[in-house]
């Protein structure tokens, strides 16, 4: 794909969607201009950076999908050679110690011999013994005499002798055998390697390649998000111009609680059969209008206000927001929201998800999870939210992650509602980020199919018609109707059956990690079923939205979808931010340090005022020698360095939210190292326990950017 290609044409149509439409009075005119759809160009733009990004997705799935190999293969190659060296030493052990019997056999024999002491042994034992020391034994000449001589006393030990020697070979035989297995081993090693290093050359040049493009597409995908704004808030001035025709004037929200008890030429509004409570509606025309309160049309407004306005980590403004922060200046004075998301959600009456209105508090999270986000929603299956991941207030669309909707205006909950527990987790998906990374225990995952049973099929990412997203969200492995399905890792499990999946089962693995194993023809567990990794859950099938035999599996982080490969190949990956792949961030999205070093703008931030603190303690700046990694410096580094190097596509350095330092802060024990073990924490700065001395792997210089003590 060339999304160069007539750059500058999809940037003037653009411009002319992207006029600034100032924040409506509560019976504003809409701007005619505004409530057309975008043309074409833009959202072939949108697909355009999806692409990339399901382009990139696929490069790094295919890349793991290699490794995987590899290193599996290189695995069972040391094994072999292990295993083989360990027959070889007990081959030889055996080889002496059979040779040694023999001798002793050998020298019995030439004493009985020389003594004249009769035998039982037949000639050809008796010269197979004597064979280790005939050259001393010269003096014999007539042999066939000495067979007839030698006594019953030796047999026991030609017996000891002719067992070692059995033993001996068939040692040797199992050595012989080992070897070849260990050399073929070897040889499929060497040949995955080779394959290794020329995917690795192939996707360094395909994100080189990407890098222009993303850049382009980014700022054009930056674009289209005002240009999103824009239309929604067109679509809600057209409401209010609706609204204001019908000459009601808007209600207090007490006079709407009860649909059973409006003012008079007010009904109540119906969704599913029910009525709605808080809002009402009115006939004009032949046409019915909705009727919102005066409470919440302000809200709307003013959550529309704060749209632009950049992200800031707990911020309230009035230059900042943070997402609980833009969601409290909507409501305000009306309401005033308490400090934490989890707080919000148990004074405000909570309403089902097929009633949601425009000023709905939508609060996102999971019962492993907690509660994470908040959004001011609109119509259109749209919110208002400050969104971490776009830097910004935004509209956006309402996660799958959606937990309640709750509606100010009806006061508290007639029964008590409890918050779930935030877990340690859920600062990761703060405002709706997806988590830098996630560590589920290296060695703790198992393959969802048995070896040998399955092919690697369609990859995260992926676009196409076929999936109603526009790219695929999982991993399939094709294989034979029937073949065993298994949890990869413990969790509890729900059974669903939605009309694309057919027979689905999705494991709750706690803290926001979920996995989904889709067109079952056989489901082996029920609803809240605890199980274990390795645990049969049912059978490969073909239901569903399905072409053919095969398991679709998910990883699912905060009910965003991840890419499956790196969580099964390392028990671990880093998942993204901002809708971008690892190592495939446009410089645009990052800050600088100094020194063509780059990283995440909040972790700049907080490095920034590390180094501060450490030139004031050490009256010399904080040596630096690697920040942000593009992926195509990963997979170099990878070809260089494989048994050292994280797996392309799973560094925290391709998300800029790591660094390798120097200086003395590179060497264990050190002042400066200890001096940052002391105070990096204080500004978010944390030594991986991987990277501890005595850990994993032992890394002093690396420092990775996590959750700010203060926070």
């Amino acid at each position: 794909m060339d999304l160069g290609r007539h750059r500058g044409l999809r940037l003037a149509a653009l411009g002319t969607l992207l006029a600034a439409v100032a924040v409506p009075a509560a019976y504003a005119d809409p701007t005619p201009s505004a409530t057309e759809p975008p043309p074409a160009s833009v959202t072939d733009v949108n697909r355009s950076l999806e692409q990339l990004q399901a382009e990139a997705a696929a490069l790094q799935a295919d890349f793991a999908k290699a490794t995987i190999a590899y290193t599996k293969a290189l695995k069972e190659a040391q094994a072999a050679e292990a295993a083989a060296k360990k027959a070889e030493s007990s081959a030889t052990v055996s080889k002496g110690r059979s040779d040694e019997e023999r001798r002793r056999l050998g020298v019995i024999t030439a004493q009985a011999y020389q003594l004249g002491i009769p035998t039982v042994m037949g000639t050809e034992s008796m010269l197979w013994s004597l064979a280790p020391v005939a050259e001393n034994l010269q003096e014999i000449a007539d042999r066939q005499t000495a067979i007839t001589q030698l006594g019953n006393t030796q047999v026991s030990q030609y017996q000891r002798a002719t067992a070692a020697e059995r033993e001996s070979d068939r040692l040797k035989g199992e050595a012989t055998t080992k070897r070849t297995a260990a050399n073929q081993a070897a040889a499929k090693a060497q040949e995955l390697s080779n394959q290794v290093q020329q995917k690795a050359a192939d996707a360094a040049a395909a994100m080189a390649d990407q890098t222009a493009d993303l850049d382009v597409a980014s700022a054009l995908s930056q674009q289209l998000q005002q240009t999103r704004n824009q239309q929604a808030l067109a679509r809600w001035k057209t409401y209010l111009t609706e609204f204001a025709a019908t000459k009601v004037a808007p209600p207090a929200a007490a006079v709407l609680k009860d649909p059973a008890k409006l003012p008079a030429g007010l009904g109540p509004l119906t969704r599913r059969g029910a009525a709605v409570p808080g809002v009402a509606s009115v006939a004009v025309g032949g046409r019915t209008v909705r009727v919102m309160s005066a409470e919440t049309i302000r809200a709307v407004n003013q959550a529309f206000s704060l749209v632009g306005k950049p992200y800031g980590v707990a911020a309230t403004g009035p230059d900042k927001y943070g997402c609980l922060g833009a969601a409290r200046v909507a409501w305000q004075p009306y309401t005033t929201l308490p400090n934490l998301v989890g707080k919000v959600y148990p004074d405000y009456q909570a309403v089902p998800n097929a009633q949601i209105q425009p000023g709905d508090i939508l609060v996102m999270g999971s019962k492993s999870l907690g509660l994470v986000h908040i959004g001011i929603a609109l119509d259109n299956g749209e919110m208002i939210a400050a969104d971490e991941s776009k830097g910004a207030v935004v509209v956006t669309t309402i996660p799958d992650n959606l937990y309640a909707a709750l509606r100010p205006t009806l006061g508290a909950p007639a029964k008590p509602q409890v918050a779930p527990v935030a877990t340690s987790e859920a600062y990761a998906f703060r405002c709706g980020n997806t988590a830098t990374s996630y560590d589920v225990g290296s060695g703790s995952w198992t393959w969802p199919l048995p070896d040998g049973t399955y092919e690697i099929g369609t990859p995260f990412g992926q676009s196409g018609a076929l999936w109603s997203t526009g790219s695929h969200t999982g991993q399939d492995f094709p294989a034979a109707v029937g073949t065993t399905v298994r949890a990869v890792t413990s969790g509890v499990v729900r059974v669903e059956h939605p009309a694309w999946a057919g027979n689905l089962v999705r494991i709750d693995h706690g803290n926001g990690l979920e996995t989904l194993y889709a067109h079952l023809s056989r489901v082996d567990v029920t609803d809240g079923q605890q199980v274990t990794a390795g645990q049969q859950i049912g059978a490969v099938g073909t239901e569903g939205n399905s072409t053919g035999p095969h398991l679709h599996f998910e990883v699912r982080l905060g009910g965003d979808p991840v890419n499956p490969m790196p969580f099964l190949a390392t028990g671990s990956a880093s998942t993204g931010w901002g809708g971008y792949s690892n190592g495939m961030i446009p410089a645009g999205k990052l800050c600088a340090l100094g020194s063509g070093h780059m990283l995440r703008c909040d972790a700049a931030a907080a490095y920034l005022k590390l180094a501060s603190a450490y030139r004031a303690q050490f009256g010399k700046s904080l040596c630096i020698t690697d920040s942000y990694r593009s992926y195509a410096s990963q997979v170099s580094l990878y070809q260089r360095k494989p048994s050292l190097a994280a797996l392309p596509g799973t560094s925290n350095h391709g998300w800029g939210v790591a660094v390798d330092l120097c200086g003395g802060v590179d060497k264990y024990n050190t002042t400066q190292y200890q001096w940052m073990k002391a105070h990096a924490p204080a500004y978010g700065w944390l030594h991986p326990a991987w990277a501890d001395q005595g850990g994993n792997r032992e890394e002093p210089w690396h420092w990775e950017f996590g959750n700010p003590a203060t926070t």
